[in-house]
């Protein structure tokens, strides 16, 4: 199979590239207009397909492409893939609109394409473990930064995106309403508070980008247990007045741990299987619909 890499940034680099060297039976091509880069990955990957553009790949008869490019360049890039009947893995957001997400969404379901979305927190062994407790009514997520305010459209689709998904992914009824609230100050966001409600469980999103510290924690409680992960990588379980801290293996690497090898794998399985991901296009798209709402109300707060 002939898998094309589009866009060769730091997320490639440091969480795709190492995954998709390790798979075997596929043919990587790797698309940049950054020739340097291009030379180097090219050379310690000894990856020998290399495209400066799209158009050049189109004529590689690749079947899959896994999009890291730039967030404003995703719409037309992923188009143009899917209207090539390429199968695309798009980090997320989809785009930054929900409109335009939900265009490439109908595309690839009129296509007949996997349209997937690099939510890797689905497949982090503790946040899924999270779904073993029983009749869970409350998940709480943070995840903050520190002295990185910014526009609240970026914002919330390129950062806090990932809060929404993980607290939709593990929430166990429909939402009934969201309540939203944030602190702005001269057109940034600084921290943003996210709850989604239903009768039977509530959820909490927390991004604060003006924190003392970078920090993740995910907190799910049931009537029986309560679970705490700490930055995707020490979990602790409570019940019955007792305390249990748990710990990957020495050996487990930190793609591991934050759910990468598990999503790229999914995804070339899929195509090869001809069966759809865990994470559908559609799926995706309803946590691009929670995007767009926080940010209508943030904006006129």
């Amino acid at each position: 199979m002939k898998i094309a890499v589009i866009g060769l940034g730091d997320i490639a680099q440091k969480a795709y590239l190492p995954v998709i060297s390790q798979i075997a039976n596929i043919e990587v091509h790797l698309v940049t207009r950054n020739k340097e880069k291009l030379k180097m990955i090219s050379s310690k990957y000894r990856f020998p397909h290399i495209h400066h553009d799209l158009s050049s790949l189109m004529t590689a008869g690749v079947q899959a492409a896994f999009v890291h490019s730039s967030t404003e360049s995703h719409y037309e890039m992923v188009k143009e893939l899917l209207l090539h009947n390429i199968h695309v893995y798009v980090d997320k957001p989809i785009t930054y609109h929900y409109e335009t997400s939900k265009e490439l969404v109908e595309l690839a379901e009129a296509r007949q394409l996997i349209l997937m979305t690099g939510f890797n927190r689905r497949f982090s062994p503790f946040y899924q473990s999270m779904k073993e407790i029983t009749d869970p009514n409350m998940v709480i997520l943070q995840k903050n930064r520190h002295a990185l305010p910014g526009d609240i459209r970026t914002f919330v689709y390129d950062d806090f995106i990932h809060c929404l998904d993980t607290v939709r992914y593990l929430f166990h009824s429909e939402i009934d309403h969201m309540l939203v609230t944030g602190k702005k100050d001269n057109g940034l966001l600084h921290h943003v508070v996210v709850q989604l409600i239903s009768k039977e469980m509530t959820g909490i999103a927390i991004m604060n980008r003006d924190n003392g510290a970078v920090e993740e924690r995910l907190e799910v409680m049931g009537p029986m247990e309560k679970r705490m992960v700490t930055d995707l990588a020490e979990m602790v379980i409570q019940s019955n007045n007792k305390e249990t801290k748990v710990f990957f293996n020495n050996w487990d690497s930190t793609l591991y741990k934050r759910g990468f090898e598990q999503i790229v794998n999914e995804f070339i399985l899929a195509i090869t299987a001809g069966t759809a991901p865990s994470i559908t296009a559609r799926d995706a798209l309803k946590t691009h619909e929670l995007c767009e709402a926080v940010v209508n109300q943030l904006e006129n707060l």
